[in-house]
């Protein structure tokens, strides 16, 4: 808008002075526009015809005038170009302090439509996310739209510590192909060997690679996608189940996979006897023992060592859970 308005001045002068020679000295447009370009500019090559005393009067006062118009769009040019520079590079240090700062945050890899979804979801859980992207100009709009952006190839080691990858908690890989997903896979295990992976594969056969790449959830959306819309046909009940459960896992409620370790006071007794829905109110809603899936254990199921539980609850209950598994695998 700032542009608009200087430009606008600038082109009345111009458009003004030219007038004003032809219709006082009688000149032709090109001999005015001429006169009017040469005393903005004081460049003072000289007047193309002499001049009468009504264009004298005239050229005064579109030399004190225009000049300082002039004057006043060259310095606005000027400031507003120093302007956006400076922008841009305290804006590069604030993002580079912001990213040094982050903790525990999460890496999506690839803001296509896949990303997009991520990224809503983690925003609305209030989780610290940051993208890389290695399309400058989509890179520029998510800045501009409050992300944290890393620009550059994700398959890249540089970019990846750049993304504090070694303090990060999870990376999402959903870039175009499976083979860079599956080198993205290797570099981040290597470079945080604690780090949670989650791969996107475009074809079944990529996802045995990717998991022997290091990620720990390998998702096809197209094999997902097509399992949940026959899920819709052939059993809907449980696939609205599934899509209530799923939409309800809001800050009020929170799921936990927990393993039952080697020690544990757990193992080898029964739910009852542990107390442990008791004591931490969560809701136990299946078990897995040696590869075979239990929904709803009973309260006389036995807990093994190895057992995976999975319960629901409110996130103080399964804060509680989770500390009551540390404590009997410590003890």
């Amino acid at each position: 808008m700032r542009f608009v308005y200087i430009s606008a001045v600038l082109a009345s002068i111009i458009l003004g002075g030219t007038a004003g020679y032809s219709l006082i000295e009688g000149w032709r447009l090109d001999e005015s526009l001429y006169m009017t370009i040469i005393s903005l500019t004081t460049v003072g090559y000289g007047e193309v015809h002499p001049l009468s005393a009504a264009g004298r009067g005239f050229t005064i006062v579109l030399l004190v005038v225009g000049v300082g118009a002039v004057l006043y769009v060259t310095a606005s040019v000027a400031e507003v170009m120093i302007e956006g520079r400076l922008r841009n590079i305290f804006g590069r240090r604030k993002k580079v302090r912001e990213i040094k700062n982050l903790r525990e945050h999460h890496i999506v890899c690839g803001y296509g439509r896949i990303g997009f979804i991520i990224c809503r979801e983690f925003k609305r859980e209030s989780k610290p996310y940051l993208i890389i992207e290695n399309n400058h100009e989509k890179a520029a709009e998510l800045n501009e739209e409050g992300h944290l952006v890393v620009v550059g190839d994700a398959t890249s080691d540089s970019v990846l510590t750049e993304a504090g990858i070694d303090r990060a908690s999870s990376i999402t890989c959903t870039l175009p192909t499976d083979a860079e997903n599956v080198f993205v896979s290797l570099s981040a295990r290597r470079l945080n060997p604690g780090l949670f992976i989650v791969s996107r594969a475009a074809r079944e056969s990529s996802i045995p690679k990717m998991e022997d790449a290091g990620a720990n959830r390998v998702i096809s959306p197209y094999t997902l996608g097509g399992l949940r819309m026959a899920e819709s046909i052939l059993r809907p009940k449980l696939a609205g189940f599934i899509d209530e459960i799923t939409s309800y896992t809001t800050a009020e409620w929170d799921f936990e996979e927990a393993r039952v370790s080697e020690g544990s006071a757990l193992a080898g007794r029964t739910l009852r006897d542990s107390n442990i829905s008791q004591e931490t109110g969560v809701y136990f809603l299946a078990a897995r023992h040696e590869g075979k899936m239990t929904f709803n254990p009973g309260a006389d199921y036995i807990i093994g060592v190895g057992d995976t539980l999975y319960a629901m609850g409110r996130p103080n209950q399964i804060s509680s859970l989770r500390n009551r598994l540390e404590n009997d695998s410590v003890s």
